[in-house]
């Protein structure tokens, strides 16, 4: 697959950091004019994928609102080494902004204890009627740490959509990086951890890429 000789360097540098950080662990922004829908008519889903090391206090953010004049709520997933293991879930309330590129960081989760592997971060609004338009804006430079790295953006619409759980949806990678920061504290990593979930990730076929 394409990010595995992308995704090697980092994991490496990772494995064998042994000072503290604290602060943006990885983070895609600032937002762009562009971005994707979030539920609507084609039941859209999208999501961001990243690996990091172990985080006390941490806080992920994502750049989402509403452009249709009203606040709405998003349902959101964080799933963590498997797939389908949502260790957190939550709804979030977004803003109604003119477009895209007004948004601002809405905080989804605070205060969380992760251990080191790969995250996937899922939204999704239910209302499909077509008159909602809540967006993910896209992220601008993508910002990488000893500590975390971005790995990719995935979608899912229409019929590859499963609307009761979006987080087993039938996903794509996306060619945008998607707006969103995870901060907190990182201790020292534990050697061999991150490759362990990347082979786990690659064998359940999280990242590949529909024909």
């Amino acid at each position: 697959m394409r990010y595995f000789s992308n995704i090697l360097s980092p994991v490496i540098l990772l494995s064998v950091a042994t000072t503290l950080s604290a602060g943006v662990i990885v983070s895609n922004g600032p937002t762009t004019a562009s971005s994707y829908r979030i539920g609507g008519p084609n039941s859209q889903v999208e999501a961001v994928f990243w690996f990091q090391s172990a985080l006390t206090g941490a806080s992920i953010t994502a750049l989402i609102g509403s452009v249709d004049g009203s606040s709405r709520t998003v349902d959101v997933y964080l799933e963590q080494t498997f797939p389908g293991y949502v260790i957190q879930s939550t709804t979030v309330t977004v803003g109604a902004f003119a477009s895209s590129a007004d948004f601002t960081p809405t905080l989804i989760f605070s205060g969380l204890s992760l251990a080191s592997g790969g995250y996937r971060l899922t939204l999704f609004n239910t209302d499909t009627t077509g008159t909602v338009n809540v967006r993910w804006a896209v992220g601008g430079a993508t910002t990488n740490t000893a500590y975390g790295f971005f790995v990719a953006s995935v979608y899912s619409n229409g019929p590859d959509t499963n609307v009761a759980n979006p987080y087993l949806s039938n996903f794509t990678t996306s060619t945008e990086p998607l707006g969103f920061t995870v901060d907190g504290t990182s201790p020292v990593p534990e050697p061999g951890t991150f490759l362990t979930s990347l082979v786990i990730f690659g064998a359940v076929g999280l990242l590949r890429r529909r024909a």
